[in-house]
């Protein structure tokens, strides 16, 4: 009688757990703006659907981005699963881990990442230049697990791609968003493209502003309030498709932050007559930090 009371219990255990991965299959797929719903992700070197790659990826649509209100790659942690990002400079070098790896609060600037950031598909290897802002983004596509085969070293944990939008090489288009929030701050984000020679000849410029007051009054004469916002990024994609089968992007980018990084708020003794967003300091840390480059990408 025990004997059937178990089996009875485990083919209820295994009817239960079939029932779950069945739903888990049937899911529909997240909305990326297409007609059918499929995402399409390049994780294997190659055009998918996100449903055929046997992979653990996330990928975000630039829309979804900024419904998140996510305008810094230091704030992707509040949208990848398994991403935790840490930094003792503010947003300006933030530390990736993914599945628990990566170079946790490291103050040496030169330690490589284990998780590979990727921007276009070229390899970004000073982490300095992985604080970007996020603008006219066609997707991210965040790989977690090692990637050394397909992506190369320094994949150990992963690798995050940031891909941006190319010209369509069809008529003309473009936008501009503006905003204001709280301690002044503005920001500016927009693109045109024009095409230069219809299916054959594009060009796309993008550009990202912000700038806003510090969150922490600095009373010190002349001193830079804490936690204040400064960057500028822009980027141009020419893109050429001669023939049916070659494509040519060519991607010219460069950015600089000029942001602070907090205050230092000190013991009691040294904040006397200080409210608790005010602080009286000679120096306040600066996020001063410039990136540009130069890349092509072609696909056959």
């Amino acid at each position: 009688m025990a004997g059937l009371t178990f089996g009875r219990a485990l083919a209820a255990a295994l009817a239960v757990s079939t029932s779950t991965i069945a739903i888990a299959q049937d899911a529909p797929p997240a909305d990326d703006g297409t007609s059918d719903g499929d995402i399409v992700v390049t994780a294997q070197r190659r055009e998918q659907s996100l449903l055929d790659v046997p992979l653990a990826v996330t990928a975000l649509g630039g829309d979804s981005l900024a419904e998140r209100g996510i305008t810094n790659s230091a704030q992707l942690g509040d949208a990848v699963p398994n991403l935790q990002i840490n930094s003792p400079y503010g947003n300006t070098q933030p530390n990736f881990s993914l599945r628990g790896i990566g170079v946790a609060n490291e103050y040496n600037s030169n330690q490589a990442s284990p998780v590979g950031v990727y921007l276009d598909d070229v390899y970004l290897a000073p982490r300095t230049s992985h604080g970007m802002g996020l603008f006219d983004l066609d997707r991210i596509e965040v790989l977690r697990g090692p990637q050394g085969t397909l992506f190369g070293r320094n994949t150990t944990g992963g690798a995050i791609n940031f891909i941006t939008k190319k010209p369509d090489l069809s008529g003309t288009n473009g936008y501009v968003q503006l905003g204001y929030a709280n301690f002044d701050t503005f920001t500016a984000q927009g693109a045109a493209e024009a095409t230069l020679a219809e299916d054959v000849a594009g060009l796309r410029l993008a550009v990202n502003y912000a700038k806003g007051d510090g969150q922490i009054e600095n009373i010190f004469p002349g001193g830079r309030d804490a936690n204040s916002i400064d960057t500028l990024q822009g980027r141009a994609s020419l893109r050429v498709k001669p023939t049916e089968t070659l494509d040519v992007v060519l991607r010219a980018y460069a950015g600089r932050d000029r942001g602070t990084q907090a205050a230092v708020h000190g013991l009691d003794a040294f904040r006397a007559g200080l409210d608790f967003f005010e602080t009286n300091e000679n120096r306040i840390g600066e996020n001063r930090t410039d990136a540009w480059g130069f890349s092509r990408q072609h696909r056959p």
